[in-house]
């Protein structure tokens, strides 16, 4: 495994030179080392701000700003199908895993188990890759933020990039849109498995009724949602419904007050359980 791991050293450095002689022209901000989800390595890719949609183009053909940061959609990466490269060892790692731990099984479960020490050990040759790409050749890779992407592993996506580079403001808009990301797909995925029962909903048509009162009155509003709460059927509606009704009831008279909603806010929460 020792020979491996320095084949895999090198082959890194080589095929992301070869990317960076190609791309660096066109500013790449980005590198990742994906993985399947059994730990097989699959490419190496990168991204380049030149590779980003801007209106003058044709978006077919350029990668969206909201796909910044969205490894499995970047253009650029090495040849999958090579018997050189990268691809010589997508079958040594996966079977090196797979010797160890349950087939079939992803590996990565939790920061306590033992196949995360392997991929530390990834990290590591990842991280001696890019400082030897930096003694030998003399890059400043600096602006490119180099990371491990693993399908559906959103904590070790970002474990590796705060690993692999130095604090940097291009570090922060990765941490950020993830945090976004991952904030967004969290909301939809709970809302999505709600189901609405009749309770629920009148209790939703209820509470939007209150926000067409005019004027609106955050006190007057926040006390009409209260009412709901004493409803005998309050609680057996669904908990996030409850969230909401409570805190709109717990909203007091100052528009700049801590638990002050807008009526546009609250509206858009009540939409969200709807949405599809």
């Amino acid at each position: 495994m020792l020979n491996h791991l320095q084949n895999l050293k090198d082959s890194l450095i080589q095929e992301f030179f070869q990317l960076y002689e190609q791309y660096e022209p066109d500013q790449l901000y980005a590198c990742a080392l994906v993985l399947n989800e059994y730990l097989g390595i699959d490419y190496l890719a990168v991204s380049s701000t030149r590779s980003l949609f801007s209106k003058q183009e044709d978006s077919a053909e350029y990668l969206s700003e909201a796909d910044k940061w969205n490894v499995e959609k970047w253009r650029y990466r090495t040849q999958t199908h090579s018997a050189q490269g990268l691809h010589q060892f997508k079958n040594i790692f996966a079977d090196y895993f797979k010797q160890r731990y349950i087939y079939g099984n992803p590996l990565l479960n939790s920061p306590d188990t033992p196949q995360y020490n392997h991929l530390e050990l990834l990290l590591d040759i990842f991280q001696q890759a890019k400082q030897a790409l930096s003694n030998a050749y003399g890059l400043d890779l600096s602006q490119i933020v180099f990371l491990i992407h693993i399908p559906k592993q959103h904590d070790f996506e970002i474990y590796s990039a705060q690993f692999l580079n130095a604090p940097s403001a291009l570090l922060d808009e990765f941490l950020l849109a993830h945090h976004v990301q991952h904030t967004v797909q969290t909301t939809n995925t709970q809302h999505n498995k709600l189901k609405l029962q009749q309770v629920d909903k009148d209790l939703l048509t209820d509470l939007a009724q209150l926000l067409e009162i005019e004027p609106y009155d955050y006190l007057s509003i926040a006390h009409e949602a209260y009412l709901l709460t004493l409803e005998p059927s309050f609680i057996d509606s669904n908990l996030y419904v409850q969230r909401l009704i409570k805190h709109v009831a717990a909203m007091d008279s100052h528009e700049q007050g801590e638990f002050a909603l807008h009526k546009e806010e609250i509206t858009q929460r009540i939409q969200q359980f709807y949405a599809t």
